[in-house]
């Protein structure tokens, strides 16, 4: 009986935000009633893609407050979020978006991951002991640059190292490997002057693993909600080649310098018996 009696409750909340559009709250003022107007504010708000935000519609305390509704116009569609004394909560939107209590008693309303589904109008109503308050935030999404992708196969400390860049992104991409065999990654990112970011991942190759058969796996906000890209990380045939190339290049060099060392050695060792030589006359005995 109890939740009947609460969702009605807050179906005609709902009901006189959507016939009147406004609130008029009653106060007293001195031996007569009067009423006070809502008080409408427009603000805007840029968000990153990717993030969590937090959207406040008033700074009232959640013990002054009545209620709270906020509905939501985006490219989902529209909803409404709202949450009132007394009353359950309601939720049309079911996407994630809560509403939420700061530590100082505030409300807002929190997004978990913003996306370019999540731009449009978000517009709050509240009231409260001594008044109301509305507030249209017109949320949009910061400027996003697409990432330049790049791969390469990189030779360093006698191992193999598949290398897949993101380079100039806006926010910063994610980097994955579709197969990682229980090797080393490591991952670097770096802040770019114009504000872009460059995220670098690097798998070790064992000895057994053709470089042909990986792939990396960017995301990044600019390309959609929840959008992948795999890339196919090396040429096989190429890498194969330079591989190849490397490993002669360094397997000549070494025996040329083992070679020059033991030659150096071998004269320095004949030079010192030399110096060691006793010179000694051959005297002819004449009778």
């Amino acid at each position: 009986m109890v939740l009947i009696t609460d969702n009605i409750a807050m179906d005609l909340f709902l009901l006189l935000h959507a016939v009147l559009g406004s609130y008029a709250i009653p106060t007293k003022s001195q031996d007569s009633t009067s009423t006070r107007p809502l008080l409408k504010e427009f603000r805007s708000e840029t968000c990153v893609l990717g993030s969590s935000v937090d959207l406040i519609c008033t700074n009232k305390t959640w013990n002054e407050m009545i209620h709270t509704i906020w509905e939501l116009t985006t490219e989902r569609g529209t909803c409404i979020i709202a949450s009132g004394f007394g009353v359950p909560d309601h939720d049309t939107c079911n996407d994630g978006k809560v509403l939420n209590n700061s530590s100082s008693g505030g409300s807002y309303l929190h997004i978990p991951l913003f996306s370019k589904a999540d731009e449009g109008l978000y517009h709050c109503e509240a009231v409260y002991r001594d008044g109301s308050y509305s507030v249209e935030i017109k949320v949009s999404a910061g400027d996003t640059v697409s990432p330049q992708i790049s791969t390469r196969l990189d030779f360093r400390d006698g191992k193999r190292e598949a290398v897949c860049s993101a380079e100039g992104g806006k926010p910063a991409a994610s980097i994955s490997w579709r197969n990682r065999w229980n090797s080393s990654v490591t991952q670097s990112l770096k802040n770019n002057m114009d504000g872009s970011f460059t995220v670098e991942s690097r798998l070790i190759l064992p000895d057994s693993i053709s470089a042909g058969n990986l792939s990396c796996i960017i995301t990044h906000p600019s390309w959609g909600e929840g959008h992948t890209e795999a890339i196919q990380a090396i040429n096989h045939e190429e890498s194969t080649a330079s591989f190849t190339l490397q490993y002669s290049v360094l397997s000549v060099c070494s025996v040329i310098l083992l070679l020059g060392f033991l030659t150096a050695c071998s004269i320095v060792r004949t030079s010192v018996r030399r110096r060691r030589t006793v010179w000694r006359p051959i005297c002819h005995v004449y009778r």
